[in-house]
């Protein structure tokens, strides 16, 4: 439709160069106008989709028209070549099968002619035409079969669209290579997050499927689920099969009859769990013919057809979303799109576009190498994944450099005297950056080294103290801070898609500076320009600037000041009056316990016991900050907190999601602080008897450590196969103080010690209690990075451009942070403790909001109750057992609870968490920390004030007892929710899908992508840079987990549970890339790391065996359908 590089042409060259045996011409596609009396007739073939010898196609007035293109009919085997039925869309065609050749030289991927089709003779081609002479040469000159060689790279941060693109009838599905799908988290806040890669997919459902290194982009239709692998048939008529694939595109329920699926899923070839036989049965091209899915065909060919007349009815609008959407970023959903580039008309019932018009829409956006890009490390939502909306400032820097670029490189060539005056200006331009980038690069490399693995080296010389080094006389001009924020665009911020064009302007930047001799002119390469200009630090996250959402602004120094705040400013952000203060209640009968780690600022949650109305119960209070209660939804610090999400806790780079002092010192537990009390009744076996939420204030607190509290308890940790070891870097720096003084068991009375006892005795009951529901049982520890920057100093320039903004001038360091790498701590008593009363709080958030019909920010698990039989069975038997022993679950067993669980999602409709072992949950223990959180505090606090207008309880269900409903109301009358802050339309369409998408990346960013980052700088400065080569070892065993097409195998180290890339060239031959297995051990060595890109690469040495694992299968009835869509 929108895209012409998906066409396919043979040169006769090629034919008769001797390619594969398997190579011939399809039939010929004649094309003259209908004749009467035409019929259907089963004997007789389809016509291809893709015939490329097509040369005669037909215009709309019935002309016969000469020209090169490829005729792109699709038919069913049933139908006539003489086809009759006319459109005004599709010209009325006649074919007529010609002989094709043997049928060992098949060059398509269409079924043979069947025989009972009588064929031409080849006599019919006159002995001198060109045909006629190649159909002898071949005849005469059988060759042999053989492939041509490859060279795509397992990195897919560029790919190779202009000289070598792939043709839609070699289409394959990358494997992804994101840590967050390989390695999916637990933990005992989210307890998993598996994404929602395919979750919601059902047989039926059309998708498009593209790779990520080039353009091709393909529609196709869901069949199923099978044994891991999802199974598609494509528009191109070819059966293709994945595990892990972020579908762009989606109509569900394209396919709605079963029927007419039921044929092509039976003539699937194989059902298998293992990804190398379904690829070497794809690339066989076995699989469902044509004849078979011609209906399926005819509805993807239909569904394109009017996709395309969509685009070209509206293309200008199409063509200029940058005039339409405005100039600042924004993130924005392809339906957001759709109503600012297409008119209201087109709408349908509920009014909303059809899906024909959203992928008219979404395949303009995905053409965009510079407006958009999509998240698709996130869910979708509705049909696509939401989209980053670059600032026009961004888009015309991307245009301004790219004519730099040529001009200059145009007057190397020929001269400045060929050039306009404008050309010859904007060549002078990026001469006089080039110039000074170059002074700065070699003033850096004095003291800092280049390297290859995406980052530069560290300070050759150790900081003095009260000194700096001296100013570099780099004053960036307008034209060069252009240029910088283009690079840090194309670098740092990954802005460009893998096959975009783009990449090759900031190659031209790179090889223009003649600093960079003898390496790729890649991302990686640009990444570390910029760290040696000094405009990112020389430690930098690259997950921090690929990951940032529209609204969420970055130091990109520690060490820049942050922006002055005016009076206004000051005025803006007072906060306001306490809501809440007529309905607080005093809880003053018992000490409240804040359990955190030592160095924790925001201190928002602490728990208390009272006693119950009879023996054996008691209300368990848990106490959280109340910042809602005088901050409001519209309030300039409620704006910020909902564009950050959460408060980003990576190393070095700590930022909070409430950036303000007063909060701090106004909502932080301590005596007098308000809160809002989540308060449960709870008996000694964990049954919960009642509930109730109160705002309070607080009087007593003791603030104490995981460690101090744990002392208390007669109880071990649970024991885990951790490894001991660590890895350090830098020079240790002095231990940082508490931030708050803790007190120690010895300071607590007697009364609060049997409180905390007896606290932990309920928390253990209310455990045991969600166990028995299916809730994981423990966690195993991750390695985990602690950064210190003490000794660290730096120089800060100035710049005289007035774009560099907020964040004028570089940064020039010296010395470099500590880094420590270690296995967090084994789960303590103190930990489960805060663990299942931070849980409680959630259920009691989501019930008492669940009575009262306030939609919330439920979490809720897609599929994991349609299959929890299956689900309890994998649990029960593989999984838990493995986490209980304290061996981490493999990818087969992710990837099995992935697809029985389906990932978990944010939803105003509660389900029962199956992993969480409750019937309801939601957040609500961290509004400091958490937007979700605030959120649901400002739901419930405007309903606890209607209850106290009213003076009644606005409960209209009994969630602990739903045979004792309470008094309804008259059903009359519709129920008023108007005092609400938040709908569940608003709160469904709009606030839902941001904040999940920008809750995810907080957490890719702080706890994935950017803790293996930091490893990955410790490992590279203890290996290659020589500070601790020691600790890390001459070898690690290596653990296949699967292939990356024919180029490279990836899996994990036994040391960090790093990923690994094993390319083919260091198979060092061991083994072959076609004998590879999952769970093949080897024994490696190090090679290279890129911490860029998060990638290390190893070496093969030997085999050592073959991990032992389950045989893991789960069958298609196993797994039902979703029965809602989100």
């Amino acid at each position: 439709m929108m895209r012409r590089g998906a066409q396919n042409y043979v040169c006769w060259r090629c034919l008769c160069s001797g390619r594969s045996e398997k190579a011939a011409f399809r039939r010929e596609t004649l094309v003259s106008p209908a004749l009467p009396g035409s019929g259907p007739s089963a004997s007789r073939p389809s016509i291809s989709t893709f015939s490329t010898l097509s040369r005669i196609s037909i215009s709309r007035t019935g002309r016969l028209l000469r020209t090169g293109r490829i005729s792109r009919g699709v038919y069913a085997a049933t139908e006539s070549p003489l086809v009759t039925t006319s459109s005004s869309l599709r010209p009325t065609i006649v074919s007529t099968p010609i002989l094709p050749l043997p049928a060992s030289r098949l060059l398509s991927t269409t079924n043979p002619v069947p025989a009972q089709v009588q064929e031409r003779s080849p006599s019919r081609f006159p002995r001198n035409s060109i045909r006629g002479r190649l159909q002898k040469w071949e005849e005469e000159n059988p060759a042999s079969t053989f492939q041509v060689p490859t060279d795509d790279s397992p990195d897919t941060s560029v790919g190779n669209i202009i000289t070598k693109n792939t043709s839609e009838l070699n289409f394959r599905l990358d494997v992804p290579q994101d840590e967050d799908v390989r390695t999916p988290q637990f933990d005992p806040d989210d307890i998993i997050d598996l994404g929602s890669v395919g979750a919601v997919l059902q047989p039926g459902d059309l998708v498009e499927l593209r790779a990520s290194t080039t353009r091709l982009r393909l529609l196709a239709i869901c069949l199923g689920l099978f044994n891991g692998h999802w199974h598609f048939y494509t528009s191109t008529g070819k059966w293709l099969t994945t595990r892990d694939m972020r579908f762009g595109f989606v109509v569900r329920g394209f396919v709605q009859d079963p029927a007419e699926l039921r044929a092509v899923i039976d003539a699937i070839p194989s059902t298998s769990s293992s990804t190398a036989v379904l690829n070497e049965l794809q690339e066989l091209n076995i699989g469902p013919s044509r004849d078979l899915a011609a209906s399926l065909l005819r509805r993807m060919y239909a569904f394109q057809l009017k996709a395309r007349e969509i685009h070209q009815s509206y293309v200008e609008r199409l063509s200029r979303p940058h005039l339409l959407l405005g100039d600042g970023e924004r993130l924005l959903s392809l339906r957001e799109i759709a109503d600012a580039l297409l008119p209201s008309s087109l709408k349908r019932n509920q009014g909303v576009f059809p899906p024909e018009a959203l992928y008219a829409v979404y395949s303009v956006i995905e053409q965009d190498d510079v407006a958009f890009r999509s998240l698709d490390r996130t869910a979708r939502v509705n049909e696509a994944f939401l989209y980053h909306f670059y600032s026009s400032r961004v888009q015309r820097s991307v245009y301004e450099v790219e004519e730099m670029v040529r001009n200059y490189f145009e007057s190397k060539r020929s001269g400045s005297k060929s050039q306009t005056k404008t050309q010859a200006n904007s060549a002078a331009q990026l001469d006089r950056f080039l110039k000074a980038a170059r002074e700065v690069i070699d003033k850096t490399r004095k003291t800092r080294k280049w390297s290859p693995h995406g980052m530069i080296g560290t300070c050759s010389s150790e900081p003095s103290s009260g000194s700096s080094s001296s100013p570099i006389p780099a004053l960036w001009s307008d034209a060069g801070m252009t240029i910088i924020e283009f690079m840090h665009h194309w670098a740092a911020s990954g802005g460009f898609r893998p096959g975009s064009r783009c990449h090759a302007i900031g190659a031209s930047v790179l090889r223009a500076l003649e600093r960079y001799d003898d390496v790729l002119y890649d991302t990686t390469t640009g990444w570390t320009f910029l760290q040696e200009i000094g405009w990112i630090a020389p430690w930098d996250v690259a997950a921090r600037h690929r990951l940032r959402i529209p609204g969420i602004t970055l130091d990109r120094h520690p060490a820049l000041p942050a922006p002055p705040v005016s009076q206004e400013q000051a005025k803006k952000l007072a906060l306001g009056e306490d809501r809440l203060a007529g309905l607080r209640q005093e809880f003053a009968r018992s000490s409240v316990f804040c359990i955190d780690s030592a160095d924790t600022l925001d201190v928002d949650d602490g728990v208390s016991l009272e006693p119950g109305p009879v023996s054996g119960q008691h209300w368990v209070n848990v106490h959280v900050a109340d910042p809602a209660s005088r901050i409001t939804p519209d309030h300039p610090l409620a704006v910020q907190a909902a564009m950050r999400a959460q408060t980003s806790y990576l190393a070095g780079w700590y930022q909070r999601m409430i950036d303000s002092d007063e909060v701090r010192e106004t909502f932080s537990l301590r005596a007098n602080a308000p809160t809002l009390t989540f308060s449960a009744l709870v008996d000694e076996e964990g049954k919960i008897h009642d509930f109730k939420i109160t705002p309070g204030v607080l009087r007593d607190v003791v603030y104490m450590s995981y460690e101090e509290v744990s002392q208390l308890f007669d109880e071990e940790s649970t024991p885990t196969q951790v490894p001991s070891y660590e890895l350090t870097v830098g020079t240790p720096p002095q231990p940082s103080p508490p931030t708050r003084p803790l007190a120690s068991v010895r300071d607590l009375s007697r009364a609060q010690r049997s409180d905390l006892l007896t606290l932990h005795r309920l928390a253990k009951a209310l455990q045991n209690v969600r166990l028995s529901k299916g809730a994981v049982p423990t966690y195993l520890p991750q390695p985990q990075a602690t950064v210190r920057l003490d000794a660290v100093e730096h120089t800060l320039l100035e710049a005289n451009s007035p774009k560099a903004g907020d964040n004028p001038g570089l940064v020039l360091y010296r010395g470099d942070p500590y880094i420590r790498v270690a296995y967090q701590s084994q789960q303590s008593p103190a930990s489960t403790l805060v663990s299942s009363m931070m849980q409680l709080a959630g259920e009691i958030g989501a019930r008492w909001c669940y009575e009262r019909d306030i939609p919330v920010p439920y979490r809720v698990q897609l599929l994991a109750t349609q299959n929890q039989e299956a689900l309890k069975n994998f649990t029960e038997n593989v999984l838990y057992p493995k986490l209980r022993a304290g061996i981490k679950p493999t990818l087969e067993d992710f990837h099995t609870l992935r697809t029985l669980v389906g990932g978990y999602e944010l939803s105003t409709t509660p389900t029962p968490n199956y992993l969480m072992g409750l019937d309801m949950y939601t957040k609500v223990t961290s509004p400091l920390r958490r937007y979700p959180d605030l959120l649901v505090h400002w739901q419930i606090e405007a309903a606890l004030l209607e209850e106290a207008r009213l003076g009644k309880s606005l409960a209209v269900r009994n969630s602990l007892n739903p045979d004792n409903p309470p008094p309804q109301a008259d059903p009359s009358q519709k129920p008023d929710k108007s005092f609400l802050p938040f709908s569940k339309p608003d709160l469904d369409r709009r606030i839902l899908p941001r904040l999940r998408a920008r809750e995810r990346h907080g957490r890719l960013t702080d706890n994935v992508d950017g803790n293996s980052q930091w490893i990955l700088q410790a490992l590279v400065r203890a290996h290659f840079f020589g500070e601790n080569p020691e600790q890390v070892p001459k070898t690690f065993r290596f653990t296949t987990l699967d292939t990356l097409g024919r180029a490279a195998m990836f899996g994990r180290l036994n040391y960090f549970d790093l990923s690994a890339v094993v390319e083919l060239a260091d198979f060092n031959n061991v083994i072959r890339i076609g004998e590879v297995k999952s769970g093949m051990v080897f024994e490696v060595e190090l090679v290279r790391v890129n911490v860029h890109r998060g990638r290390v690469y190893v070496r093969l040495l030997r085999k050592i065996g073959q991990e032992e694992r389950e045989d893991i299968r789960i069958r298609v009835d196993q797994i039902k359908p979703v029965e809602t869509s989100l």
